[in-house]
């Protein structure tokens, strides 16, 4: 693959290995979802879609959300998947911009009802629709996120369920692309 970068004042073109796609995690960079966001008109689902991306929720479990899951007092939510034909929960706390939204969005919604509504080949396909791709992607791209900012691997790993951490350390191999592609913007001569 190549790409064109500006050197002392002149446009070069180099050339970047390309990534291996089997070992590619697909993600979106925070300033992508949110202008996309802000292109949805239907608050609902910008509310879903706000709810992806400040989770790292998985889709099972975002579309079988009732209100009654969600404990405002203490900022958490427990969230619920089926795997191996069991039921897993575990119970993460909600970051206060999602919050916010919650509280006003479950305002008319009853304590039995499902936030979301929706099923998970609806919400694959208003995905592809506002996004240009899956939902899952929002849980790669809040893992990615996590770990550019030099938050806790660990924290990550049960914020995201993972029943293993080596799950979570996959997230690692993308990080180290994003720092080579910025890297390439470096200056080292005026």
């Amino acid at each position: 693959m190549e790409t064109s970068i500006i050197l002392n004042n002149q446009k070069e073109t180099i050339s970047i290995s390309k990534v291996n796609k089997k070992n590619q995690t697909p993600y979106w960079k925070p300033g992508y979802i949110n202008q996309k966001l802000q292109q949805i008109n239907n608050t609902k689902h910008i509310m879903l879609f706000s709810f992806f991306w400040k989770s790292g929720a998985r889709v099972s479990e975002v579309i079988n959300i009732k209100k009654r899951q969600i404990d405002f007092e203490n900022y958490l939510i427990k969230l619920k998947w089926l795997k191996s034909r069991k039921y897993k929960e575990r119970v993460c706390p909600l970051h206060p911009d999602l919050y916010n939204m919650l509280r006003m969005y479950t305002s008319k919604i009853n304590t039995e009802d499902k936030l979301f509504p929706y099923s998970r080949q609806y919400v694959w396909k208003i995905c592809t629709k506002y996004f240009e791709g899956n939902p899952h992607m929002f849980r790669h791209s809040f893992a990615v996120n996590w770990l550019n900012q030099g938050l806790d691997l660990y924290l990550l790993s049960k914020m995201l369920g993972h029943s293993n951490i080596k799950t979570t350390e996959e997230y690692l191999k993308i990080v180290p692309q994003d720092i080579g592609k910025e890297l390439i913007k470096v200056k080292f001569s005026n």
